[in-house]
C-alpha cells in the first residue's frame, strides 16, 4: 500500500527541491512514474514560486483554478508528468514539465498557443476485441481505433503523437527512425536533444559534438524531424 507522505531526502533524485529544509513533501497521487511526475503542490510551491505553503496551493487550486493539460484539478497530489502542461488562466501563463541536462525536472515557460499541444510516446498496442485496438502512450493516455484502419500499421512503439489538449486529436506522428530528432529523457545523457544516426540492437546510436554515443530506445523521445514541435529550452 502507497503510503500518503515522502521524507525529501528519499524524494526522487531528479526533483530539483531543497532537502533539509523540511522533513517531509508532498507525494503525487499513484499511477505514473514517481521519477517523471511531482504533485501540483510541488510544482507550485518548490518548482514554480507560486504559494509558499500547501494551504496556499489548496487555495489557488480550488479559488483560482489551475489547468493540467487543459483539464481543472482540485486535488494539490495531483500528478504531473514529463511534458504536462501546468496553466494559470488567471494569469495567462503556461508552463511544461521537462528534463534538463542535470537530470533534473523543471517548469519551462511556453506560449499560449504551445500549450494546446502535448506529445506522448508510444509505448505498447492492446487489441480490445475483434473490431477494436488501443494504443498505450506514456502520459496515461490511451487512443482507439478500428481494428481495419489503416493508421494502426505506420504506427509502432516508441513513434510520438502529437495531439491537442484537452480534446485529445491527433494532429502528427513522429517515427522512431534514422535522422529523427530525439529528446533524452532519461539515462547518462539526460536533457540532450539529438539525431538519431543508426540503430545498434535496442540502442539508439547518436553524436554529441564529434563523439558517437548510444543510448536504449526507450530513453528517446522523438520530438520532431528538422527541428522540435515543442519547446525544450529557454529561448
Amino acid at each position: 500500500m502507497t503510503k500518503n507522505h515522502l521524507k525529501r531526502i528519499n524524494a526522487p533524485k531528479r526533483w530539483d527541491v531543497l532537502r533539509k529544509s523540511y522533513k517531509f513533501i508532498t507525494r503525487p497521487n499513484p499511477g505514473r512514474d514517481l521519477s517523471l511526475n511531482v504533485s501540483l503542490n510541488t510544482v507550485l510551491k518548490e518548482l514554480l514560486k507560486k504559494t509558499k505553503t500547501t494551504k496556499e496551493s489548496k487555495h489557488l487550486i480550488k479559488e483560482k483554478g489551475v489547468l493540467v493539460n487543459g483539464k481543472k484539478y482540485y486535488d494539490e497530489k495531483f500528478p504531473v508528468g514529463f511534458l504536462d502542461v501546468v496553466g494559470f488562466p488567471s494569469l495567462k501563463e503556461h508552463y511544461r514539465l521537462l528534463v534538463n541536462e542535470k537530470n533534473k525536472l523543471f517548469m519551462l515557460k511556453i506560449s499560449e498557443e504551445e500549450a494546446r499541444v502535448k506529445l506522448s510516446k508510444v509505448l505498447d498496442k492492446k487489441h480490445l476485441s475483434k473490431e477494436a485496438v488501443q494504443i498505450n502512450c506514456s502520459d496515461g493516455r490511451n487512443f482507439i481505433f478500428k481494428s481495419n484502419d489503416s493508421f494502426l500499421s505506420t504506427v509502432k512503439t516508441n513513434d510520438s503523437f502529437l495531439y491537442t489538449i484537452p480534446d485529445q486529436k491527433i494532429k502528427q506522428v513522429f517515427k522512431l527512425e534514422k535522422g529523427a530528432l530525439v529528446y533524452l529523457y532519461k539515462g547518462k545523457h539526460a536533457g540532450q536533444l539529438v539525431v538519431i544516426d543508426d540503430f545498434k540492437g535496442n540502442n539508439i546510436v547518436f553524436k554529441i559534438n564529434k563523439d558517437v554515443f548510444e543510448t536504449k530506445k526507450a530513453y528517446a523521445f522523438v520530438v520532431g524531424k528538422d527541428r522540435p514541435v515543442i519547446s525544450l529550452t529557454k529561448p
